[in-house]
């Protein structure tokens, strides 16, 4: 079934009995997303173990872009550190649920916020605001948590299950004020011009026709270009989004992004895949690394470095 939203859509056709397991498996999420966040993160730690030793294509892809990134790890140091990422997701998938089915009060006393301040200045010009960041693997709750303290729209990216799809588009509705598919560039549009928050996590590989090319710890990638031109055609200013699982709690930093190169994509593209590399330092396992980063080759010629 083709990928579309489900936000206007009658939820009758999704209760056939095909559907039935993805319901099944819901119910069941819904159900653990009551537990304490210390028993979720110990079944995440377990999940992601096994999905370790078992996803052995995630795996690979997780070590040849620990291998490009950080190439003087050892193969110990790199094993380690690709078993926590898949740990750190593993929490994750767990958190993800209490983003759908549990109230963001519920962690608002575990969360530190930090950049009021910065919001208040950027949304006195009555432009809007375009907000940036990557993705880790708390980005959901600190996304839920984050539309507590601020009027952010963030772009998403439709699933291929149906079910999920309805489930996740209409539980987001309840917590963020609009969501914004990623090809809608009008509601984008829309929302800077009423002067809301357009969250972009821009460190994904959209091919070559929606990016340029820039460094990322010294790689060449494909970094999409579209921030900077939105932000030329409507004058919103830009901050940047730090987030971070830390033990049982949560830390939310929103930073203004001062004499950003918005008159070069290229030297914009580089400041913002420097920016992703400062946020993962002192969390390295917390980074999607099972994403495929540099799919994209500079020179059409070259194979992709996760081909085996």
């Amino acid at each position: 079934m083709a990928k579309k939203s489900t936000l206007d859509a009658s939820i009758r056709p999704l209760l056939a009995l095909k559907y039935w397991p993805s319901w099944l498996g819901l119910g069941v999420a819904a159900g653990i997303s009551y537990l304490p966040l210390s028993g979720q993160h110990m079944l995440g730690k377990q999940l992601g173990t096994v999905m370790f030793h078992c996803a052995k294509r995630r795996r690979h892809i997780a070590d040849t872009n620990l291998k490009i990134c950080y190439p003087t790890l050892t193969e110990e140091e790199r094993v380690d550190l690709t078993k926590r990422h898949f740990q750190s997701m593993g929490k994750g998938f767990f958190e993800t649920f209490c983003s759908w089915f549990q109230p963001p009060e519920k962690f608002q006393s575990a969360t530190t916020f930090e950049g009021q301040d910065v919001v208040d200045k950027l949304l006195s010009q009555k432009k809007g605001c375009i907000l940036i960041g990557g993705h880790f693997s708390s980005i959901d709750l600190c996304g839920t948590l984050l539309a507590g303290h601020i009027p952010v729209h963030p772009i998403y990216k439709l699933q291929s299950n149906p079910v999920v799809n309805w489930v996740m588009e209409h539980k987001r509705k309840a917590v963020y004020e609009k969501t914004i598919e990623r090809s809608n560039m009008r509601e984008v549009l829309k929302s800077l011009k009423h002067n809301r928050i357009v969250w972009y996590a821009m460190d994904q590989d959209y091919g070559r026709s929606h990016s340029v090319f820039a460094p990322f710890f010294n790689r060449e990638c494909a970094t999409i270009s579209a921030i900077t031109r939105i932000a030329k055609l409507t004058g919103a200013p830009i901050m940047a989004f730090d987030y971070a699982r830390v033990g049982k709690t949560f830390s939310l930093r929103l930073i203004e992004m001062k004499d950003f190169p918005l008159d070069d994509d290229i030297a914009a593209a580089k400041a913002m895949n420097g920016l992703i590399e400062q946020f993962i330092a002192p969390k390295k396992e917390q980074y999607f690394w099972t994403h495929r980063r540099f799919k994209t080759q500079k020179n059409e010629n070259t194979p992709s470095p996760y081909d085996r």
